[in-house]
Protein backbone atom coordinates (compact mmCIF):
# COMPACT_ATOMS: atom_id res chain seq x y z
CA UNK A 1 0.00 0.00 0.00
CA UNK A 2 1.28 3.37 -0.93
CA UNK A 3 -0.04 6.92 0.29
CA UNK A 4 0.39 9.91 -2.03
CA UNK A 5 0.19 13.39 -0.50
CA UNK A 6 0.17 16.60 -2.47
CA UNK A 7 -0.38 20.38 -1.65
CA UNK A 8 -2.35 22.75 -3.92
CA UNK A 9 -2.10 26.62 -3.55
CA UNK A 10 -4.93 28.64 -5.05
CA UNK A 11 -4.64 32.04 -6.60
CA UNK A 12 -5.89 33.40 -3.43
CA UNK A 13 -2.84 32.10 -1.65
CA UNK A 14 -4.63 29.38 0.05
CA UNK A 15 -2.77 26.06 0.19
CA UNK A 16 -4.81 22.89 0.29
CA UNK A 17 -3.39 19.48 1.18
CA UNK A 18 -4.87 16.10 0.06
CA UNK A 19 -3.82 12.47 0.28
CA UNK A 20 -4.58 9.47 -1.95
CA UNK A 21 -3.97 5.90 -0.79
CA UNK A 22 -3.03 3.48 -3.67
CA UNK A 23 -3.03 -0.21 -2.93
CA UNK A 24 -0.96 -2.59 -5.25
CA UNK A 25 -1.94 -6.35 -5.14
CA UNK A 26 1.05 -8.84 -5.01
CA UNK A 27 0.48 -11.77 -7.48
CA UNK A 28 0.05 -15.25 -6.02
CA UNK A 29 2.48 -17.37 -7.96
CA UNK A 30 2.32 -21.24 -7.86
CA UNK A 31 4.66 -23.82 -9.39
CA UNK A 32 4.16 -27.52 -10.10
CA UNK A 33 6.34 -30.36 -11.44
CA UNK A 34 5.44 -33.23 -13.70
CA UNK A 35 6.70 -35.60 -12.60
CA UNK A 36 7.91 -34.49 -9.23
CA UNK A 37 10.19 -37.50 -8.89
CA UNK A 38 12.48 -38.64 -11.68
CA UNK A 39 15.37 -40.95 -12.26
CA UNK A 40 18.77 -39.47 -12.91
CA UNK A 41 18.95 -38.46 -16.53
CA UNK A 42 15.22 -38.01 -16.97
CA UNK A 43 13.36 -34.69 -17.35
CA UNK A 44 10.57 -32.95 -15.46
CA UNK A 45 8.34 -30.11 -16.68
CA UNK A 46 8.07 -27.19 -14.28
CA UNK A 47 4.94 -25.08 -14.71
CA UNK A 48 4.23 -21.73 -13.06
CA UNK A 49 0.85 -19.98 -12.85
CA UNK A 50 -0.80 -16.97 -11.17
CA UNK A 51 0.56 -14.07 -13.15
CA UNK A 52 1.73 -13.01 -16.55
CA UNK A 53 5.51 -13.13 -16.68
CA UNK A 54 7.89 -15.55 -15.09
CA UNK A 55 11.53 -15.83 -14.35
CA UNK A 56 12.98 -19.12 -13.20
CA UNK A 57 16.08 -19.68 -11.18
CA UNK A 58 17.35 -21.71 -14.12
CA UNK A 59 17.17 -18.62 -16.33
CA UNK A 60 14.04 -19.67 -18.13
CA UNK A 61 11.29 -17.07 -18.65
CA UNK A 62 8.34 -19.08 -19.83
CA UNK A 63 5.53 -20.45 -17.79
CA UNK A 64 6.79 -24.00 -18.39
CA UNK A 65 10.34 -25.16 -18.56
CA UNK A 66 11.93 -28.59 -18.81
CA UNK A 67 14.70 -29.49 -16.41
CA UNK A 68 17.07 -32.48 -16.12
CA UNK A 69 18.57 -32.27 -12.67
CA UNK A 70 21.31 -34.71 -11.69
CA UNK A 71 20.26 -34.59 -8.06
CA UNK A 72 17.24 -33.49 -6.07
CA UNK A 73 16.81 -29.77 -6.77
CA UNK A 74 14.50 -26.95 -5.64
CA UNK A 75 13.62 -24.44 -8.31
CA UNK A 76 12.33 -20.86 -7.72
CA UNK A 77 10.08 -18.94 -10.10
CA UNK A 78 9.33 -15.22 -9.84
CA UNK A 79 6.09 -14.06 -11.37
CA UNK A 80 5.62 -10.42 -12.33
CA UNK A 81 2.21 -8.93 -12.92
CA UNK A 82 1.42 -6.27 -15.49
CA UNK A 83 1.42 -3.82 -12.67
CA UNK A 84 4.97 -4.76 -12.00
CA UNK A 85 4.21 -6.61 -8.86
CA UNK A 86 6.05 -9.86 -8.19
CA UNK A 87 5.42 -13.08 -6.41
CA UNK A 88 7.56 -16.16 -5.99
CA UNK A 89 7.08 -19.89 -5.69
CA UNK A 90 9.37 -22.86 -5.26
CA UNK A 91 9.09 -26.41 -6.46
CA UNK A 92 11.35 -29.44 -5.93
CA UNK A 93 12.22 -32.30 -8.23
CA UNK A 94 13.38 -35.40 -6.46
CA UNK A 95 16.09 -37.27 -8.41
CA UNK A 96 16.51 -40.98 -7.71
CA UNK A 97 19.90 -42.43 -8.67
CA UNK A 98 20.17 -44.99 -11.43
CA UNK A 99 21.12 -48.43 -10.16
CA UNK A 100 24.68 -49.50 -10.98
CA UNK A 101 24.05 -52.76 -12.78
CA UNK A 102 26.89 -55.17 -13.45
CA UNK A 103 26.85 -58.42 -15.44
CA UNK A 104 29.30 -61.30 -15.53
CA UNK A 105 29.57 -64.52 -17.55
CA UNK A 106 30.90 -67.80 -16.22
CA UNK A 107 32.74 -68.87 -18.22
CA UNK A 108 33.37 -65.90 -20.47
CA UNK A 109 34.62 -68.16 -23.29
CA UNK A 110 32.97 -71.43 -24.28
CA UNK A 111 33.16 -73.98 -27.04
CA UNK A 112 30.32 -74.18 -29.52
CA UNK A 113 27.51 -76.18 -27.94
CA UNK A 114 28.48 -75.41 -24.35
CA UNK A 115 26.65 -73.12 -21.90
CA UNK A 116 27.55 -70.05 -19.85
CA UNK A 117 25.78 -68.60 -16.80
CA UNK A 118 25.12 -64.86 -16.98
CA UNK A 119 24.66 -63.12 -13.61
CA UNK A 120 23.46 -59.56 -12.99
CA UNK A 121 23.76 -57.59 -9.75
CA UNK A 122 23.24 -54.08 -8.38
CA UNK A 123 19.47 -53.78 -8.16
CA UNK A 124 16.24 -55.66 -7.59
CA UNK A 125 14.66 -56.64 -10.88
CA UNK A 126 16.24 -57.64 -14.17
CA UNK A 127 15.31 -58.02 -17.79
CA UNK A 128 17.71 -59.68 -20.23
CA UNK A 129 17.89 -59.16 -23.96
CA UNK A 130 17.17 -62.89 -24.22
CA UNK A 131 13.80 -62.43 -22.51
CA UNK A 132 14.93 -63.79 -19.17
CA UNK A 133 13.93 -61.92 -16.03
CA UNK A 134 15.97 -63.49 -13.27
CA UNK A 135 19.29 -62.39 -11.89
CA UNK A 136 21.02 -65.41 -13.48
CA UNK A 137 20.29 -67.04 -16.81
CA UNK A 138 21.96 -69.81 -18.79
CA UNK A 139 22.78 -69.23 -22.46
CA UNK A 140 24.09 -71.46 -25.26
CA UNK A 141 25.17 -69.12 -28.04
CA UNK A 142 26.34 -70.56 -31.36
CA UNK A 143 28.65 -67.59 -31.98
CA UNK A 144 30.24 -64.84 -29.92
CA UNK A 145 27.35 -62.81 -28.48
CA UNK A 146 26.93 -59.67 -26.35
CA UNK A 147 24.00 -59.75 -23.93
CA UNK A 148 22.30 -56.71 -22.34
CA UNK A 149 20.57 -56.72 -18.96
CA UNK A 150 18.36 -53.91 -17.68
CA UNK A 151 18.06 -53.62 -13.91
CA UNK A 152 15.14 -51.74 -12.34
CA UNK A 153 15.29 -50.37 -8.79
CA UNK A 154 12.30 -50.18 -6.45
CA UNK A 155 12.11 -46.47 -7.37
CA UNK A 156 11.59 -47.53 -10.98
CA UNK A 157 14.97 -46.34 -12.18
CA UNK A 158 16.92 -48.49 -14.59
CA UNK A 159 20.53 -49.23 -15.35
CA UNK A 160 22.00 -51.45 -18.01
CA UNK A 161 25.05 -53.61 -18.37
CA UNK A 162 26.43 -55.76 -21.13
CA UNK A 163 28.43 -58.95 -21.03
CA UNK A 164 29.95 -60.93 -23.87
CA UNK A 165 30.37 -64.67 -24.25
CA UNK A 166 33.08 -65.69 -26.68
CA UNK A 167 32.22 -68.84 -28.63
CA UNK A 168 35.20 -70.79 -29.91
CA UNK A 169 34.48 -73.15 -32.81
CA UNK A 170 34.89 -76.89 -32.44
CA UNK A 171 37.87 -78.19 -34.42
CA UNK A 172 37.04 -80.26 -37.49
CA UNK A 173 39.02 -83.41 -36.81
CA UNK A 174 39.66 -86.00 -39.51
CA UNK A 175 41.30 -89.42 -39.24
CA UNK A 176 42.73 -91.73 -41.90
CA UNK A 177 44.25 -95.21 -41.91
CA UNK A 178 47.07 -96.37 -44.18
CA UNK A 179 46.33 -98.98 -45.27
CA UNK A 180 42.62 -99.21 -44.46
CA UNK A 181 42.63 -103.01 -44.86
CA UNK A 182 45.35 -105.30 -43.55
CA UNK A 183 46.00 -108.99 -43.10
CA UNK A 184 45.96 -110.38 -39.59
CA UNK A 185 49.31 -109.63 -37.96
CA UNK A 186 50.08 -106.60 -40.11
CA UNK A 187 50.07 -102.93 -39.00
CA UNK A 188 48.28 -99.77 -40.10
CA UNK A 189 49.22 -96.14 -39.45
CA UNK A 190 46.36 -93.95 -38.16
CA UNK A 191 46.75 -90.20 -38.74
CA UNK A 192 44.60 -87.39 -37.32
CA UNK A 193 44.50 -83.78 -38.51
CA UNK A 194 42.55 -80.57 -37.98
CA UNK A 195 43.74 -79.33 -34.59
CA UNK A 196 46.68 -79.22 -32.19
CA UNK A 197 46.44 -82.04 -29.66
CA UNK A 198 45.07 -85.56 -29.99
CA UNK A 199 43.95 -88.41 -27.78
CA UNK A 200 43.23 -91.84 -29.30
CA UNK A 201 40.95 -94.52 -27.92
CA UNK A 202 44.08 -96.70 -27.79
CA UNK A 203 45.69 -94.30 -25.31
CA UNK A 204 48.04 -92.70 -27.84
CA UNK A 205 48.40 -88.91 -27.84
CA UNK A 206 50.29 -88.13 -31.04
CA UNK A 207 48.89 -87.20 -34.43
CA UNK A 208 49.94 -90.57 -35.87
CA UNK A 209 49.90 -93.97 -34.19
CA UNK A 210 50.58 -97.50 -35.40
CA UNK A 211 48.06 -100.24 -34.63
CA UNK A 212 48.03 -104.02 -35.10
CA UNK A 213 44.41 -105.10 -34.61
CA UNK A 214 43.55 -108.79 -34.61
CA UNK A 215 40.07 -108.12 -35.98
CA UNK A 216 38.30 -105.28 -37.78
CA UNK A 217 38.39 -102.32 -35.38
CA UNK A 218 37.05 -98.75 -35.30
CA UNK A 219 39.28 -96.22 -33.58
CA UNK A 220 38.20 -92.84 -32.15
CA UNK A 221 40.44 -89.78 -31.90
CA UNK A 222 39.58 -86.64 -29.91
CA UNK A 223 41.29 -83.46 -31.05
CA UNK A 224 41.63 -80.48 -28.70
CA UNK A 225 42.26 -76.95 -29.97
CA UNK A 226 44.38 -74.36 -28.18
CA UNK A 227 41.09 -72.85 -26.98
CA UNK A 228 40.29 -76.13 -25.27
CA UNK A 229 37.51 -77.12 -27.67
CA UNK A 230 37.25 -80.70 -28.85
CA UNK A 231 36.16 -82.56 -31.94
CA UNK A 232 36.14 -86.27 -32.66
CA UNK A 233 36.65 -88.52 -35.66
CA UNK A 234 36.58 -92.26 -36.21
CA UNK A 235 38.50 -94.49 -38.59
CA UNK A 236 38.19 -98.21 -39.19
CA UNK A 237 40.85 -100.76 -40.07
CA UNK A 238 39.55 -103.90 -41.76
CA UNK A 239 41.46 -107.05 -40.76
CA UNK A 240 41.35 -109.87 -43.29
CA UNK A 241 42.09 -113.35 -41.92
CA UNK A 242 45.09 -115.31 -43.10
CA UNK A 243 44.10 -118.29 -45.28
CA UNK A 244 44.48 -121.73 -43.70
CA UNK A 245 46.58 -123.45 -46.32
CA UNK A 246 47.00 -127.24 -46.38
CA UNK A 247 49.25 -129.35 -48.59
CA UNK A 248 49.18 -133.09 -49.28
CA UNK A 249 51.34 -135.51 -51.30
CA UNK A 250 50.00 -138.56 -53.11
CA UNK A 251 51.76 -140.80 -52.45
CA UNK A 252 53.68 -139.45 -49.48
CA UNK A 253 56.47 -142.03 -49.99
CA UNK A 254 57.91 -143.04 -53.34
CA UNK A 255 60.72 -145.11 -54.68
CA UNK A 256 63.63 -143.33 -56.24
CA UNK A 257 62.69 -142.37 -59.77
CA UNK A 258 58.92 -142.39 -59.10
CA UNK A 259 56.66 -139.30 -58.90
CA UNK A 260 54.26 -137.81 -56.36
CA UNK A 261 51.46 -135.28 -56.86
CA UNK A 262 51.49 -132.32 -54.45
CA UNK A 263 48.12 -130.62 -53.87
CA UNK A 264 47.43 -127.37 -51.99
CA UNK A 265 44.07 -126.04 -50.79
CA UNK A 266 42.57 -123.27 -48.61
CA UNK A 267 43.58 -120.21 -50.64
CA UNK A 268 43.01 -118.64 -54.03
CA UNK A 269 46.45 -118.84 -55.66
CA UNK A 270 49.53 -120.83 -54.75
CA UNK A 271 53.30 -120.54 -55.15
CA UNK A 272 55.61 -123.49 -54.49
CA UNK A 273 59.18 -123.50 -53.30
CA UNK A 274 62.04 -125.13 -55.16
CA UNK A 275 61.23 -123.42 -58.42
CA UNK A 276 58.03 -125.42 -58.89
CA UNK A 277 56.08 -122.29 -59.81
CA UNK A 278 52.40 -121.64 -59.21
CA UNK A 279 49.31 -123.76 -59.25
CA UNK A 280 47.27 -125.84 -56.84
CA UNK A 281 48.88 -129.16 -57.98
CA UNK A 282 52.42 -130.09 -58.87
CA UNK A 283 54.03 -133.40 -59.87
CA UNK A 284 57.49 -133.95 -58.40
CA UNK A 285 60.17 -136.62 -58.81
CA UNK A 286 62.64 -135.98 -56.02
CA UNK A 287 65.82 -138.03 -55.84
CA UNK A 288 65.88 -137.78 -52.06
CA UNK A 289 63.38 -137.14 -49.30
CA UNK A 290 62.26 -133.52 -49.74
CA UNK A 291 60.03 -131.05 -47.88
CA UNK A 292 58.10 -128.64 -50.08
CA UNK A 293 56.60 -125.29 -48.96
CA UNK A 294 53.56 -123.75 -50.60
CA UNK A 295 52.39 -120.17 -50.03
CA UNK A 296 48.68 -119.60 -50.56
CA UNK A 297 47.25 -116.12 -51.21
CA UNK A 298 43.60 -115.24 -50.51
CA UNK A 299 41.49 -112.92 -52.66
CA UNK A 300 42.20 -110.22 -50.05
CA UNK A 301 45.93 -110.64 -50.65
CA UNK A 302 46.66 -112.37 -47.35
CA UNK A 303 49.02 -115.33 -47.28
CA UNK A 304 49.40 -118.58 -45.40
CA UNK A 305 51.94 -121.38 -45.78
CA UNK A 306 51.99 -125.13 -45.49
CA UNK A 307 54.66 -127.78 -45.90
CA UNK A 308 54.50 -131.33 -47.18
CA UNK A 309 57.22 -133.95 -47.35
CA UNK A 310 57.79 -136.67 -49.91
CA UNK A 311 59.84 -139.57 -48.61
CA UNK A 312 62.11 -141.15 -51.25
CA UNK A 313 62.99 -144.80 -50.60
CA UNK A 314 66.12 -146.12 -52.40
CA UNK A 315 65.88 -148.92 -54.95
CA UNK A 316 67.34 -152.19 -53.67
CA UNK A 317 70.61 -153.29 -55.23
CA UNK A 318 69.73 -156.80 -56.34
CA UNK A 319 72.42 -159.29 -57.37
CA UNK A 320 72.02 -162.80 -58.75
CA UNK A 321 74.48 -165.73 -59.14
CA UNK A 322 74.41 -169.24 -60.54
CA UNK A 323 76.24 -172.19 -59.06
CA UNK A 324 77.65 -173.55 -61.22
CA UNK A 325 77.49 -170.92 -63.88
CA UNK A 326 78.16 -173.55 -66.56
CA UNK A 327 76.65 -177.00 -66.67
CA UNK A 328 76.52 -179.91 -68.98
CA UNK A 329 73.32 -180.51 -70.74
CA UNK A 330 71.01 -182.31 -68.41
CA UNK A 331 72.74 -181.03 -65.29
CA UNK A 332 71.32 -178.44 -62.84
CA UNK A 333 72.46 -175.08 -61.47
CA UNK A 334 71.28 -173.21 -58.37
CA UNK A 335 70.31 -169.59 -58.87
CA UNK A 336 70.64 -167.30 -55.83
CA UNK A 337 69.40 -163.67 -55.46
CA UNK A 338 70.33 -161.17 -52.74
CA UNK A 339 69.95 -157.49 -51.82
CA UNK A 340 66.19 -157.32 -51.42
CA UNK A 341 63.44 -158.70 -49.24
CA UNK A 342 61.41 -160.77 -51.70
CA UNK A 343 62.22 -162.02 -55.16
CA UNK A 344 60.39 -162.95 -58.32
CA UNK A 345 62.08 -164.84 -61.13
CA UNK A 346 61.38 -164.76 -64.79
CA UNK A 347 60.60 -167.77 -66.89
CA UNK A 348 57.88 -168.94 -64.57
CA UNK A 349 60.33 -169.86 -61.84
CA UNK A 350 58.17 -168.12 -59.23
CA UNK A 351 59.41 -166.49 -56.05
CA UNK A 352 62.16 -167.14 -53.59
CA UNK A 353 65.78 -166.24 -53.08
CA UNK A 354 67.06 -169.53 -54.56
CA UNK A 355 65.96 -171.54 -57.52
CA UNK A 356 67.34 -174.76 -59.12
CA UNK A 357 67.18 -174.78 -62.86
CA UNK A 358 68.05 -177.41 -65.52
CA UNK A 359 68.13 -175.48 -68.73
CA UNK A 360 68.51 -177.37 -71.94
CA UNK A 361 70.41 -174.51 -73.45
CA UNK A 362 72.31 -171.54 -72.24
CA UNK A 363 69.72 -169.29 -70.53
CA UNK A 364 69.70 -165.86 -68.93
CA UNK A 365 67.43 -165.49 -65.92
CA UNK A 366 66.05 -162.20 -64.53
CA UNK A 367 65.17 -161.77 -60.88
CA UNK A 368 63.20 -158.82 -59.50
CA UNK A 369 63.89 -158.02 -55.87
CA UNK A 370 61.46 -155.98 -53.76
CA UNK A 371 62.57 -154.07 -50.63
CA UNK A 372 60.46 -153.75 -47.48
CA UNK A 373 59.51 -150.25 -48.73
CA UNK A 374 58.11 -151.82 -51.90
CA UNK A 375 60.88 -150.62 -54.17
CA UNK A 376 62.26 -153.00 -56.81
CA UNK A 377 65.58 -153.74 -58.42
CA UNK A 378 66.53 -156.37 -61.00
CA UNK A 379 69.49 -158.53 -61.76
CA UNK A 380 70.26 -161.10 -64.41
CA UNK A 381 72.30 -164.29 -64.31
CA UNK A 382 73.24 -166.63 -67.13
CA UNK A 383 73.63 -170.38 -66.93
CA UNK A 384 75.77 -171.71 -69.71
CA UNK A 385 74.77 -175.23 -70.88
CA UNK A 386 77.53 -177.24 -72.45
CA UNK A 387 76.44 -180.15 -74.72
CA UNK A 388 77.48 -183.68 -73.89
CA UNK A 389 80.45 -184.96 -75.99
CA UNK A 390 79.77 -187.30 -79.05
CA UNK A 391 82.00 -190.51 -78.90
CA UNK A 392 82.92 -192.21 -82.21
CA UNK A 393 84.53 -195.81 -82.40
CA UNK A 394 85.59 -198.46 -85.17
CA UNK A 395 86.03 -202.41 -85.31
CA UNK A 396 89.37 -204.06 -86.49
CA UNK A 397 89.71 -207.91 -87.51
CA UNK A 398 92.93 -209.89 -87.01
CA UNK A 399 93.90 -213.02 -88.84
CA UNK A 400 95.15 -214.30 -85.56
CA UNK A 401 92.09 -213.93 -83.77
CA UNK A 402 88.86 -212.00 -83.88
CA UNK A 403 88.60 -208.56 -82.49
CA UNK A 404 85.30 -206.52 -81.92
CA UNK A 405 85.21 -202.84 -81.42
CA UNK A 406 82.37 -203.37 -78.99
Amino acid sequence: MYTLTWNVTSTYGVTCTDQVVITFDKPTVTATTSPSTICNGQTSVLTASGTDNYSWSTGGNTASITVTPSSTTTYTVTGTSTAGCTGTATVSVTVNPLPTVTATASPTAICNGQTSVLTASGTDNYSWSTGGNTASITVTPSSTTTYTVTGTSTAGCTGTATVSVTVNPLPTVTATASPTAICNGQTSVLTASGTDNYSWSTGGNTASITVTPSSTTTYTVTGTSTAGCTGTATVSVTVNPLPTVTATASPTAICNGASSVLTASGANTYSWSGGLGSGASKTVTPSATTTYTVTGTSTAGCTGTATVSVTVNPLPTVSASASPAAICSGASSELTASGASTYSWSGGLGTGASKTVTPSATTTYTVTGTSTAGCTGTATVTVTVNPLPTINYTTTQSHCGQSDGN
